[in-house]
């Protein structure tokens, strides 16, 4: 690999710390290093300055927590495989702790990481199409107070109506984020499906559906709503208008040094 990326948010001081460190080591290696212009003007290396939508590398390293990942994800060009360096207390979706950073990136540089693709939905708003998820797009109406009404619509056919407090479309990588926070299940990242999450259901007159990823969904509330992608992304929805919800064309694509899915489980989310 001889382009690399390093990416960081702009008020987190310790990722521009780090981001030097691992800019020294790379230039070291004789690497070419790519940085978007908020980490440039902050490393005063306007040289290395390059938009993150145009951003052109073999790899790019996020530091900072979960959040940046998904960041980096919904912001950078698709094919871009990235390698998440945790900084944070958490950091679920990261491939390794700072400390351990100069040792991957050897084997990161001499290609000996595999790339784990893992499954993005595709979201329209009508027609418009919205940013990918890589963990969940969520519906929840402006005014909270009471519980909304609710249609899913499954293929054009099945359809599901009922009262709650939001809905949730995840990945099985999003299985691990706010769903499991509301009792939802995990799925194994190597299964096909999507999971439908209602929160707080009145009666339980919807409980979590994983469907295959071959369904397309449309949900619809009948109050106005804010759509939320990944936490990065929101709009306003409104009332009776469906968002469409189907498999995107693109991965996420997460450098591992092997399936360790179970380990980061039992490590930070089960507590073995």
């Amino acid at each position: 690999m001889k382009i690399v990326g390093l990416l960081t948010r702009p008020d987190f001081k310790s990722g521009v710390q780090f981001s030097q460190q691992i800019l020294a080591y790379l230039e070291t290696k004789k690497r070419t290093v790519v940085i978007p212009p908020h980490l440039a003007k902050a490393l005063k290396r306007p040289e290395l300055a390059r938009p993150i939508k145009e951003m052109k590398a073999d790899v790019v390293i996020t530091l900072g927590g979960d959040g940046t990942t998904l960041y980096a994800a919904q912001h950078l060009p698709s094919d871009i495989p990235l390698l998440p360096v945790n900084l944070e207390s958490f950091g679920f979706l990261s491939e390794c702790e700072i400390q351990e950073v100069e040792d991957l990136l050897d084997q990161v540089l001499a290609g000996q990481l595999a790339i784990q693709e893992t499954l993005r939905l595709g979201v329209w708003l009508k027609k418009k199409r919205l940013p990918d998820a890589a963990n969940e797009a969520a519906l929840f109406p402006i005014n909270q107070g009471r519980p909304t009404l609710i249609t899913v619509q499954l293929n054009k056919s099945t359809e599901f109506e009922f009262r709650a407090n939001g809905f949730l479309i995840a990945t099985p990588m999003g299985s691990t984020g706010h769903t499991l926070s509301l009792g939802g299940p995990i799925l194994d990242l190597h299964l096909d499906g999507i999971l439908l999450f209602a929160v707080a259901p009145l009666r339980h007159s919807f409980l979590p559906l994983i469907v295959p990823t071959t369904t397309t969904i449309k949900v619809q509330l009948g109050r106005v709503a804010n759509l939320y992608i990944d936490g990065e992304y929101s709009t306003e929805v409104n009332q009776n208008i469906p968002i469409t919800v189907k498999h995107s064309e693109s991965s996420l694509r997460i450098l591992r040094r092997s399936s360790r899915f179970y380990a980061r489980l039992q490590g930070k989310l089960l507590g073995c």
